[in-house]
């Protein structure tokens, strides 16, 4: 049970940092964690006001897996809390926020009211979401002093977790448990709170970041410009190291991560973090020493220890120690470049000072407010890089005057031979002017080449497109011909036999018209069964137009590979009446349905198959009639993945081009029929889908593709 007050949701507050409670504030509610009651399962009913919970034990949320039995964690479980409402709070809103890794559901008095992800005891079911920092749920109280808050959570994917490895991966300091917390709170308060916290985790990431990216992409372009000069090198990979360690710390602070990627956030931070000080060293030795001396690389030493530490949450008092190693050694760097009067280092000396105070005070026991954390994260990140970039601009404007300097005197020098001078500039000015001649006349037949190759390469894709859509429609049309011939034929035939059956009742002859009449009827189904399969044609295209929506859906490999071989078939056979060739299909039952774009996978097997089909034409009309041209196609279901197969028994592939026929434009078919656009666009297409094509040739004897689609649990039969 756990009471709640106005006087008891006063105080609302968080530092900057997610999950870290600010030491000043006095937070009376983080014993709720302890208050609630806990059975390990699943049932609706558990949701109930009504539903007697007398025989549930009382737990705490933020529990971890290796503290409690197997036997009361199985993935998903009910927690239920009491509240008893103070009259100062009927019929206000009360803000509770939650912080967790896994799924959960929130129900106030049986009502669902608001929930984070999915949960389910099915890995495959279950959706993880983790709440941004401080995102508060309005819990609506009415008049009643009391109400039942009742949260379905489930973690399963930590529960298989600890069953494999008999501990949970922990996530980072604060969240090592495999449960949730909840607390209480003011409600404008709480969403002030929210929206502040949120608006400035994301202001200092973004000013972080860009005054760290700018500087850092400053250095290595001076270094780029200026290699002898390697201070820049250390520097920029100093300053990028500082912008991925930025980038990583403040991400959870805004973005909703995953179990994953929040441990991958947090071991990028613990990489860019282990090699923050040495590289930050080598940089500020790179100023004062034109040659590195060799100890320098001893504080890399600390990378392997700063992993360890971090990993294991061990003591920071080593941590403290070698910043204390660090701050003394760029004191006597500072010291030392002042007394032999070296310009301008000075401001790097004082910069890293400054860092290094305002990181040792972060990491002091003593308390401080979340603002003043705000602003000793913006000294420790950006003093050593400005301080780095004033030096360097100080030290460029520096050379800049030397260079002035020098420029004057050789001007001075220059004016004692006034007559050499004024020949050099004539012919430096006609050297200029021939120069940008040759330019402008070099862009402008840039200019039209580039135009001519833009305009080339729309009207290729334009052809490529065009006849795709050729052999589909003609394909298309040798179906839907089939039954019209059906329904023209028995048409003309029923016609005959009313004429014949209107002779025969004039006759008097019933039971001949009879006859004729059942006749008719027979030819009537036809004519209806061949009208509904031309319908059906027509809704199947129909309803392919319709979907070209681009997205992913559950589609039959099979049914869509043996459709596009037929309609491809029948298109070259309504261009060319003389081709025919065997066709052969294998397909595996098991493949069933897969995740896939229909029209481009289509697409690809278009392009296959009319490769195939070319292949055996051409090697047809090389061989004698002993030859049978034999195109196959078969489907198989591998682990994890679909593989297609596509093969032929034409002439095959030459070694020599095997390595260029992915290349767009290119093709071994003659002028005018082939773009060379069909095997890239099918590479382009299998890539998107996170599969792969190959192909598998041998000269004079045929050519195989194979297609291998990702097939994941989610695809259904």
């Amino acid at each position: 049970t756990l009471f709640l007050s106005s006087e008891t949701l006063k105080k609302y507050a968080y530092s900057y940092e997610v999950g870290q409670y600010s030491s000043e504030q006095n937070y009376p509610e983080r014993f709720s964690n302890h208050s609630w009651k806990y059975h390990p399962g699943d049932d609706a009913r558990w949701k109930d006001v009504a539903y007697n919970d007398s025989d549930w034990n009382i737990s705490q949320t933020d529990f971890q897996l290796d503290s409690i039995p197997k036997s009361m964690w199985q993935g998903i479980g009910w927690f239920r809390l009491k509240l008893i409402i103070d009259p100062s709070l009927y019929n206000q809103a009360v803000a509770l926020v939650m912080t967790h890794y896994g799924a959960s559901e929130i129900y106030l008095d049986g009502k669902l009211i608001n929930q984070f992800g999915t949960p389910d005891k099915n890995t495959a079911i279950e959706k993880k979401l983790r709440p941004l920092f401080a995102q508060p749920v309005m819990l609506s109280l009415d008049n009643r002093p009391e109400h039942l808050l009742a949260v379905r959570y489930s973690f399963t994917q930590a529960w298989a977790l600890h069953n494999k490895y008999g501990i949970l991966w922990h996530i980072d300091g604060q969240y090592s448990f495999a449960g949730f917390t909840v607390h209480f709170g003011n409600s404008k308060d709480a969403i002030d709170l929210y929206y502040e916290s949120f608006a400035k985790n994301l202001f200092v990431a973004i000013i972080c970041l860009s005054i760290l990216l700018l500087m850092g992409s400053f250095h290595f372009f001076l270094f780029w410009f200026h290699s002898p000069d390697r201070s820049n090198l250390y520097i920029g990979l100093f300053i990028f190291i500082l912008a991925g360690q930025c980038f990583a710390k403040f991400l959870p602070s805004y973005a909703n991560l995953g179990l994953e990627t929040m441990i991958l956030a947090n071991v990028m931070r613990t990489l860019f973090g282990s090699f923050w000080l040495p590289a930050m060293m080598l940089a500020y030795y790179s100023v004062f020493y034109s040659k590195l001396p060799k100890y320098v690389w001893l504080y890399f030493i600390w990378t392997p220890i700063w992993i360890y530490v971090q990993f294991f949450y061990l003591s920071g008092t080593l941590v403290i120690g070698y910043l204390f190693v660090c701050l003394f050694d760029l004191i006597r760097l500072f010291i030392k470049s002042v007394i032999r009067r070296q310009q301008f280092t000075w401001f790097i000396g004082v910069g890293v000072l400054i860092s290094q105070t305002a990181l040792i005070i972060l990491f002091s026991p003593f308390e401080k407010s979340s603002n003043t954390d705000l602003i000793l994260l913006y000294i420790t990140f950006l003093a050593v890089p400005v301080a780095m970039s004033i030096f360097n601009s100080l030290r460029t404007a520096r050379t800049s005057q030397n260079l002035e300097k020098q420029l004057v005197e050789v001007e001075r020098l220059s004016k004692l031979s006034l007559a050499q001078e004024q020949e050099k500039q004539q012919i430096l000015a006609s050297q200029n002017l021939r120069l940008e001649q040759q330019v402008t006349e070099r862009t402008y037949a840039l200019k039209n080449s580039l135009e001519d190759l833009k305009s080339t390469q729309a009207q290729l894709i334009q052809s490529e497109k065009m006849a795709s859509l050729g052999e589909l429609t003609a394909g298309i049309a040798h179906e839907i011909q089939n039954p019209l011939n059906f329904v023209n034929n028995f048409s003309e035939v029923n016609k005959e036999l009313l004429i014949e059956m209107k002779s025969e009742i004039d006759k008097g002859n019933i039971k001949v018209a009879k006859l004729l009449a059942d006749d008719l009827i027979n030819n009537q189904e036809k004519i209806n069964h061949h009208g509904k399969r031309a319908d059906a044609i027509v809704k199947g295209m129909l309803q392919h137009s319709r979907s070209n929506t681009r997205q992913k859906e559950p589609t039959d490999i099979n049914a869509l590979a043996n459709e596009y071989l037929q309609l491809c078939f029948h298109g070259l056979r309504a261009k060319d009446k003389s081709f025919n060739a065997t066709m052969q299909t294998d397909f595996d039952e098991n493949v069933g349905k897969i995740n896939i774009i229909p029209q481009d996978i289509g697409r690809v097997m278009l392009n296959l198959y009319n490769n195939a089909f070319y292949a055996v034409v051409e090697k047809k009309k090389q061989t004698d009639e002993s030859y049978e041209p034999m195109v196959s196609v078969s489907t198989k279901k591998i682990i994890d993945k679909i593989e297609i197969k596509v093969s032929d028994n034409g002439n095959g592939i030459p070694q020599k081009v095997l390595d260029k026929i992915y290349q767009p434009f290119f093709t071994t078919k003659p002028t005018g029929q082939g773009t060379g656009l069909g095997l890239s666009l099918s590479y382009d297409i299998i890539k998107a889908h996170g599969g792969e094509i190959k192909v598998e040739t041998k000269e004079g004897e045929g050519a195989e593709f194979i297609i291998l689609l990702p097939f994941n649990l989610s695809n259904t039969k």
